[in-house]
């Protein structure tokens, strides 16, 4: 079942980049993650008060709180990558997150990586040299790319909190407190946006990306609740694929030979990293 529930989250994954693309929303970044977490909050607490009530202690809170600060800051970066550059040049980036959670494995748990996780990893960091031109000062000076790397590193860190959180909880109970959480960091800039900067197109033009948002979270917690979190998020890279298709039909977006081999050793590299790292 987590590899079905791996696959949705990487379809709701592309909804919600296709649809934050397309956004008519003239709100900053920060502003814009406000209001879509202002959307889901009826939906959350409508899961809390009707699913089974969770006995709360200090353990789960501050698993709660960490999880929901790095998603917090990962979805502002997400939301700037996405408005900076195209989806062919940053969604490949995500590829890079079983690449970041072998390290911090390394990191924390003192786990060193098999031969084919170095192999994995230093194929990754070539491919991402290769589907940039090989030109190092182009990728640091590259906002978008940066931004993306920065949720990368975000993702990876959380995503061994969400793991353990779900599974004591439960996939939607975990993903309505974590919302819930991230909406109450945000709050103070939603109450910051004036009435006049803001209209009803901004707010319409938000509802799609943010149930999109919503359904990722917890269909990649799910999966990651009942199977090897580094297999989910290889799984979930497919989204890399289906993203990149649609940018190129939909807005034209330019898609190179050069381009399409970076994509494809990316994934391979996230897939050996996964199965043998």
């Amino acid at each position: 079942m987590w590899v079905l529930f791996s696959l949705l989250s990487a379809a709701f994954l592309t909804m919600k980049d296709v649809s934050l693309k397309q956004s008519t929303s003239r709100l900053s970044a920060i502003q814009s993650t406000a209001v879509m977490l202002l959307i889901l909050c009826p939906i959350c607490l409508s899961c809390i008060f009707i699913l089974e009530k969770v006995n709360y202690d200090v353990d789960l809170v501050i698993m709660m709180f960490s999880a929901a600060t790095l998603d917090a800051a990962a979805m502002t970066f997400y939301l700037l990558a996405l408005r900076n550059g195209s989806l062919a040049k940053v969604i490949p980036l995500l590829c890079f997150v079983p690449v970041f959670q072998l390290v911090l494995n390394f990191v924390f748990y003192n786990e060193v990586p098999s031969l084919f996780g170095f192999i994995g990893i230093i194929s990754a960091i070539f491919f991402i040299f290769y589907g940039e031109g090989l030109n190092l000062i182009s990728i640091i000076k590259d906002k978008a790319v940066n931004s993306m790397i920065c949720v990368v590193l975000l993702w990876s860190l959380s995503s061994i909190i969400h793991k353990d959180g779900s599974g004591q909880i439960g996939a939607v109970n975990w993903t309505a407190h974590i919302c819930l959480v991230m909406f109450l960091y945000y709050l103070p800039f939603l109450l910051r946006i004036r009435a006049s900067t803001i209209s009803l197109s901004d707010f319409s033009s938000l509802i799609v990306p943010a149930l999109a948002h919503l359904l990722t979270l917890l269909t990649f917690y799910q999966a990651a609740s009942i199977g090897n979190v580094a297999f989910v998020s290889s799984l979930r890279r497919f989204s890399t694929v289906f993203s990149i298709l649609i940018g190129w039909y939909k807005y034209n977006e330019t898609v190179t030979k050069r381009l399409c081999i970076s994509i494809f050793g990316l994934i391979v590299s996230a897939l050996t990293i996964t199965l043998f790292g």
